[in-house]
């Protein structure tokens, strides 16, 4: 979009010196005679134009960098099962970082669009990881919701979304950003008999 609005400035421009040009010797006819417009040699509008595609590209390769260069994290929300162990089903946030720039990752909470609330998680199970964590490109960390936690999410729901489960998402705070996953309302009632 921004480009199309330069170059329609610089087309505007272009017209409005012709007709400014064309104004002024159409006002003076007897000048036209001691006033003959140079508008130089072909070789000239070639650089011309080459300068002034050359800025161009430059500025949309650096907005195209500025672009490219944050922070980018997938979230997954998977459900697992312990193969020795309790026989539950647990949830496990799982998160990618797939930008260029490096990610601390600093906080994982459950939102609602219909709560004044949030639901911040302060502890996970001892084979994921922890918070605070750095990750580069590539770079994965998992953040196991300990046994249970689908019963404070209820809570959770009941209290401060008026029972409405829809709009339920999972965000992972960074340190510039967040990034979302809803949540899929079988989390919920995961186990459940």
């Amino acid at each position: 979009m921004k480009w199309i609005l330069c170059f329609v400035v610089l087309f505007l421009c272009a017209i409005s010196g012709f007709l400014g040009l064309t104004a002024g010797i159409n006002l003076n006819p007897e000048s036209t005679v001691k006033f003959v417009p140079s508008w130089g040699s072909l070789g000239d509008w070639v650089s011309g134009t080459g300068a002034l595609l050359a800025v161009l590209v430059t500025l949309w390769l650096a907005d195209k960098q500025r672009r490219e260069d944050v922070e980018s994290l997938k979230v997954g929300l998977v459900m697992g099962m312990m193969s020795h162990g309790p026989d539950a089903l647990f949830a496990s946030v799982n998160v990618t970082s797939d930008g260029k720039r490096p990610v601390l990752i600093t906080g994982v909470t459950f939102m609602s669009n219909h709560a004044k609330q949030a639901m911040h998680v302060t502890g996970f199970m001892s084979f994921g990881n922890s918070l605070p964590i750095r990750l580069n490109y590539g770079e994965q960390a998992q953040f196991p919701l300990e046994f249970g936690f689908e019963n404070a999410l209820n809570s959770f729901v009941r209290a401060h979304c008026n029972g409405r489960a829809d709009g339920l998402r999972v965000v992972v705070s960074t340190s510039l950003n967040e990034f979302s996953k809803p949540v899929p309302v079988s989390m919920l009632s995961m186990n459940r008999n």
